[in-house]
């Protein structure tokens, strides 16, 4: 693909404030992709990085209010906070795995169950993306969060003190509604700060906290309530991890979301100081100048609709959603897997067992991001030199190819451990295993959907949650269940079937994304 040329006009020309800058001119256009880097950089008229090649995507105004501009210290601490923000959905989520068989034994019910309960969680984190993403263009982004976050901090609380079973139920349910809404808009605050070069490493930090918090959960809840026995204390925790994003957010959170289609002299005031970050951070400021800068309820939810049209999008979540199930469906019945007696088909393991177990998926996930926060930049560098500045979204895809293989040969393993009750270390190598493919999966699919699809960053964000939390829900009504009826072999080896045919959905978007994006569009 020949690079596109770019017109000589000097960048040191002062902006007029009635002029728009165009965030992608054409210059920087190719065809279904985007010119990444220029080797002449003489008189060109586009922003460049400090490293002078690097094109600066989407192109910053002059105006010091645009997020793109913020310092690298106030973009990190957003950062920071939406991460944060994103792990305590799944955080409070999965603690919930760790004491359903003390639950069972007050409750006088199985400990399958009880664990109804997680699902209900999982599913209603799934609704709430379809709430909260819209949400980020009708009222802006620091407002949903604060005011989700606000309100699921206090459906914890309900959910410790909870005196029955069918309080707890739901409670739990609205609990996940809320508190979905950090893992489900992140990418939007992503996009609103970093550039496109940028963003890859961004998610990637992002995702290290975010995929970690559903082990990070029931690790540290197992730890608590091996001491205390006392199941309420699971879900205080969650409470205090809650309460640390609440006041994250409350410190450091602003208004990220910037109008790029309105000129300078046009952008509404931003003051500075707590007190009008904190009019942006409540939904005030939104309010005031609504109608000039967010969107209309109608046209934020017909942008979610508009998402679905586009088969790229359907093909790639479609294939998430094939691998991320077995990830929830493990956590979530974690502590029925190996907490019950050995005479039950468990393996017997106490609270603190149960805990420790969970450091292998976590030092999987680690090592995941160390591999792909070098290797996906390997990918893009490479993929532009080969196409002369050029980079297209499809070259992200490359490393799903790559995670397929720990994840199977994960699954695998844990199956055959689990069905001929094996040395604990064949769990730990396999869940590690597995959980390292599902961190690169993860950072390669959002990475590639906000490539795509950079005009609607909520949207495929959210959308990616929706399915991820869809695949999950089911499962932990049928792990267990399933893998005593047929053999632990038997129901992992056909996971781990179902995660090799998933690639066949992606080889498809590699081969037809490029004329797929073409035909059916952008999101307007």
């Amino acid at each position: 693909m020949e690079k596109p040329e770019v017109e000589h006009i000097s960048n040191d020309e002062n902006s007029d404030g009635s002029r728009v800058v165009d965030k992608f001119p054409p210059e920087a256009r190719a065809e279904a992709g985007v010119l990444l880097q220029v080797e002449c950089t003489e008189g060109t008229s586009l922003r460049l990085a400090e490293d002078g090649h690097t094109v600066l995507l989407p192109q910053p105004t002059d105006d010091p209010n645009d997020p793109l501009n913020w310092s690298s210290r106030k973009k990190h601490l957003i950062l920071l906070v939406v991460a944060w923000a994103a792990l305590t959905s799944d955080f409070t989520s999965a603690a919930g795995s760790a004491p359903v068989i003390l639950q069972a034994a007050e409750w006088h019910k199985s400990p399958n169950s009880v664990n109804h309960n997680n699902s209900i969680n999982v599913l209603m984190m799934a609704i709430g993306g379809l709430i909260w993403v819209p949400m980020t263009s009708i009222i802006g982004r620091a407002p949903t969060l604060f005011w989700s976050t606000f309100l699921g901090l206090i459906f914890s609380i309900l959910s410790s003190v909870s005196t029955n079973f069918e309080m707890f139920m739901g409670v739990r349910a609205i609990q996940g509604l809320f508190l979905t809404s950090g893992q489900t808009i992140a990418i939007a605050f992503i996009k609103d700060i970093f550039f496109f070069h940028e963003r890859a490493r961004k998610i990637g930090l992002w995702a290290l906290m975010y995929i970690t918090s559903p082990y990070w959960g029931p690790l540290l809840a197992n730890f608590v309530i091996g001491e205390t026995h006392q199941w309420q204390d699971a879900f205080w925790l969650g409470v205090g991890v809650n309460g640390i994003s609440l006041l994250l957010i409350l410190a450091f959170l602003d208004e990220t979301w910037y109008n790029r289609d309105l000129p300078l002299s046009a952008q509404p005031s931003r003051g500075q100081g707590f007190f009008s970050r904190l009019l942006r951070l409540t939904g005030l400021w939104q309010v005031k100048h609504h109608s000039e800068y967010f969107e209309s309820v109608y046209d934020a939810y017909k942008r979610v609709l508009l998402i679905l049209s586009k088969p790229v999008i359907l093909l790639v979540l479609a294939a998430y959603f094939m691998c991320f199930a077995w990830a929830i469906g493990v956590y979530i019945s974690t502590a029925i897997l190996f907490g019950l007696p050995q005479a039950m088909g468990g393996y017997g393991y106490s609270f603190t067992q149960l805990g420790y177990l969970h450091f292998a998926p976590i030092v999987g996930v680690f090592l995941g991001e160390i591999f792909g926060h070098f290797f996906n930049d390997h990918l893009t560098r490479r993929y532009v030199q080969k196409h002369n500045g050029v980079f297209e979204s499809e070259a992200r895809l490359m490393t799903i190819y790559i995670s397929a293989v720990p994840m199977i040969a994960g699954l695998v393993l844990m199956g055959q451990a689990l069905h001929k009750h094996l040395s604990v270390a064949a769990i730990v190598v396999g869940w590690g295993m597995h959980a390292f493919g599902i961190m690169l999966t993860s950072v390669a699919v959002a990475s590639y959907l906000l490539d795509a699809y950079p005009s609607a960053p909520a949207e495929v964000c959210g959308l990616t949650n929706v399915f991820r939390a869809l695949s999950g829900f089911s499962v932990g009504y049928y792990q267990q269940p399933w893998g005593a009826k047929v053999g632990y072999d038997v129901s992992f080896g056909t996971q781990a079937c179902i995660v090799a045919a998933s690639m066949i959905l992606i080889a498809i978007v590699h081969r037809f994304g490029h004329q797929l994006r073409l035909k059916f569009g952008q999101v307007r």
